[in-house]
């Protein structure tokens, strides 16, 4: 009822030479760290403490996911936020996609989650970033938070030992269905440019009066100019 606690202790105690694969200690924080984020991030109803030598770093508590994003990565992430949902037969898509202006230099915020569990996808990364085609510039990169809901029959979880790259049976169908929910959204949200012929006012071109005389124009050319002189 209290959670899950997990310790470990003396990891290489019968593998010592696997001791001198770590990096530094900073940079190992740091991958623990992000595997903490995605824990939390695929189950924000559930609260999560991190804790390192001793410190409490981070306190979680129930919240959605919207919420959790901001507990993550700062309170300034909420106004970069933008919600997309989509729901197919073949599978349900939520969550949310930062705004072009937010986009980054450096990878990082971008978490893909399958039925509650962080996956790495090219194909579907490659989806994300053409939504946003003539929306960031060149070598940017948007943030995103999406859960995918799909039958588990129609994955395969064992193609790498990690499990965290999967492959899909209808892959070629949800790229096309999460690229048009994002360009939807960002659509939506008035991110995306877009054209109202109602309200846009280069179409407000007067019209010409039929008691007007209509002269043909002039146009006036110096035939002694001579450019090369």
């Amino acid at each position: 009822s209290n959670g899950t606690s997990m310790k470990i202790k003396n990891l290489f105690f019968n593998v010592p030479a696997r001791r001198n694969f770590l990096k530094s200690e900073r940079i190992e924080t740091k991958h623990i760290i992000e595997q903490f984020k995605r824990i939390a991030l695929s189950n924000p109803d559930i609260s999560c403490s991190l804790f390192i030598n001793n410190d409490k770093y981070l306190q979680l508590d129930s919240s959605n996911l919207r919420q959790r994003i901001v507990n993550l990565i700062g309170n300034k992430s909420n106004q970069k936020l933008v919600p997309i949902e989509e729901k197919t037969n073949l599978v349900e898509i939520s969550g949310f996609v930062g705004k072009p202006e937010f986009a980054k230099k450096t990878r990082g915020e971008q978490y893909f989650f399958v039925n509650g569990r962080f996956i790495k996808n090219y194909n579907l990364h490659h989806a994300v970033t053409k939504a946003y085609t003539n929306l960031i510039a060149e070598n940017y990169h948007p943030s995103y938070f999406i859960n995918l809901k799909i039958d588990p029959s129609k994955i395969d979880v064992n193609i790498h030992p990690t499990k965290t790259e999967i492959q899909f049976e209808d892959e070629k169908e949800i790229y096309a269905i999460l690229r048009s929910s994002i360009k939807r959204s960002l659509g939506k949200y008035n991110i995306a440019p877009t054209l109202d012929f109602n309200i846009e006012s280069a179409f407000n071109m007067p019209l010409a009066n039929s008691s007007s005389i209509i002269k043909e124009p002039q146009i006036k050319v110096d035939t002694n100019y001579n450019p090369f002189e």
